[in-house]
Order: C-alpha cells, then structure tokens, then sequence
C-alpha cells in the first residue's frame, strides 16, 4: 500500500510533468539553453537562499552533511576508477563513465523529488540544496578537471565556479538565519514566488532533453553506469549515513538524494572535451528512465531505514 501511494503521489505527478516537457518540446522546440540558465541563474539561486533562510541550521549539520557528501564521492571515485581499470577503458571513456556515476541530477530532478515526498518542508529542502551547492562545486573541480584531464588550468575552474549564483544565495541564506535578520515583504514574497516555480519548470526541461536525445550501442556500458549510479550509490550512501550515525528526516533526504540520475552535466562535459560523448548522453537518458523505477523503492526504504 505504502509502495502504490509512493507512485501515485510522488513518482506519478514527476512522470507526467517530464511528460509534459517532451510533448512541448515536439511542439515548440525550446531552446535548451534559455532552460538551463534560467534554472540555474534565477529560480534555484532563488529557491536556495528561501529555504537556507527559513530552515533550523546549525553549523555541526553543515559539516557532518558535507563530510559525508565528501565520503560519498570518494567511495564511487574509487569503485569507477576499478571498474575502469579493470575493464581496460581508455582515458577518454574512463572519464566518461566516472562522471556518470559520480555528477548527479539533484538540481532537477532531485529538488522537485525533495519536494514531493516532503511535501516542501524548509528544512528537508535546505538539506537537499546542501546537496545541489555541493554537486555543483564537484562539476566545476572534479567534474571539469576530469572531463578536461586537467588541461584548462585551475584557476579557470575556481573562476566558473565563483560565478555561480547558489554559492552566493546559500552563503547569503546562512548568514540572514543565524543573524535572524527579518526580510521585508517586497523580497520575501518575490523570492517564495519564483522559489515556487522550480519544481515545475525543473521537470518540463527534463522533459524537453529527453524529447531529442536517442539510444546508439554502448549498451553494456550504460547499463552498468545507471545500475552504479541508481541502486550501488543508495547502497553506499546507506552504509555511510549508519556509520556516521544519520538519521530521521537528513538521513531520508540524503539516501534520496544518492538516488538522483546522472547529471546532464556529465554528458555536457563529453561533449566538449570529446570523450565518448554517446555514451554520456545515453547514459543520463537511461538512468532518467529508469529512475522513475528504483526512486520508488529507495523512497519507500528510507521511510523504513531511517523513520
């Protein structure tokens, strides 16, 4: 019962507002990149700083969060770095596939998950967007020096990570909650506004990539990425969250987050830098599709495992 009211209620209303960006997309053929930045430079700096603001922080919970964060992808670090090796992939490919099960989607997919299945609690969502500044510091260090083999200098990459607005709202949302610094209501209704507004554009512009993307070979491949990225990284994540003695709503919300698909960044960072970019858009399509599936069931354990 409690499996069928997860599909109904979170993993139904998340299908149909994909389904709904793949439709639109047929019609209108968006630009993705209007989608992107807009995301990215207004409606999750804006989503950030609202629920950073309004939630019960504490510095103890910001550094054991990002300890584990921290563990999280070192363990799968380590695990991609042996399958690679041990399947002799070459450089190009080696990258690839470990951008793939390390760089998640937790900004749209996993914030309207987030916000689903908690139904918008500020705190839940402040431990999501913990998640989603971390995922976007890994893509512009981790991420880009991979992808790039440390060809573009570090400097270059400190530079496009200092212009990302969420660095700015999550450090601007920390100080106004622990200042208990009162918002007027010109900013603070803006911001719920726009704040309110992610969940759906999030979805529909995953909806509208998957509208062009297609399946060529490298199944094997794929498939050992999506089954890394969407059951062994909750396995790992669990495992962690019981050592580092998480629990309750954190602990739900990062399992959760562990279950996020691969990051269209990672197929993004293929393409620029020429390394197996098929494999890295099908191997973000093919976890996206088969995350509606293992979502479902790691949400129903996390309300078993860490109630």
């Amino acid at each position: 019962m409690v499996f069928l009211h997860i599909i109904e209620e979170i993993i139904l209303p998340l299908v149909i507002l994909i389904g709904v960006g793949v439709v639109l997309q047929r019609f209108f053929q968006f630009e993705m990149k209007t989608f992107s930045r807009l995301i990215l430079y207004y409606y999750i700096p804006a989503l950030t700083f609202i629920t950073v603001y309004e939630a019960s922080l504490s510095l103890h919970l910001l550094l054991l969060i990002f300890g584990l964060l921290i563990a999280q992808f070192i363990v799968l670090f380590l695990l991609g770095n042996g399958i690679s090796r041990l399947l002799k992939h070459n450089r190009p490919t080696a990258a690839s596939f470990s951008n793939s099960i390390i760089l998640t989607n937790n900004g749209n997919i996993g914030i309207p998950v987030n916000g689903y299945v908690f139904q918008s609690d500020p705190f839940a969502m402040s431990v999501q967007m913990m998640v989603v500044l971390f995922e976007i510091a890994l893509t512009f260090t981790f991420g880009l020096f991979n992808a790039s083999a440390a060809s573009i200098g570090t400097s270059k990459t400190l530079r496009q990570f200092a212009k990302m607005p969420i660095l700015y709202a999550f450090v601007a949302g920390i100080l106004c909650n622990l200042l208990q610094i009162p918002l007027p209501d010109s900013i603070e209704i803006p911001m719920h506004t726009v704040a309110g507004g992610m969940l759906s554009l999030a979805l529909v512009s995953i909806g509208a990539q998957m509208a062009g993307a297609k399946l060529y070979r490298n199944t094997s491949r794929v498939l050992l990425s999506s089954f890394l990225r969407l059951l062994v990284a909750p396995l790992i994540a669990f495992s962690l969250l019981t050592l580092f003695h998480i629990d309750g709503i954190v602990a739900q919300a990062l399992f959760i987050a562990s279950a996020i698909p691969t990051s269209r960044n990672s197929a993004a960072l293929a393409l620029e830098y020429g390394n197996e970019p098929e494999f890295a858009a099908q191997a973000v399509l093919v976890s996206t599709l088969c995350s509606s599936v293992t979502l479902t069931l790691v949400i129903y354990l996390s309300t078993y495992l860490f109630s």
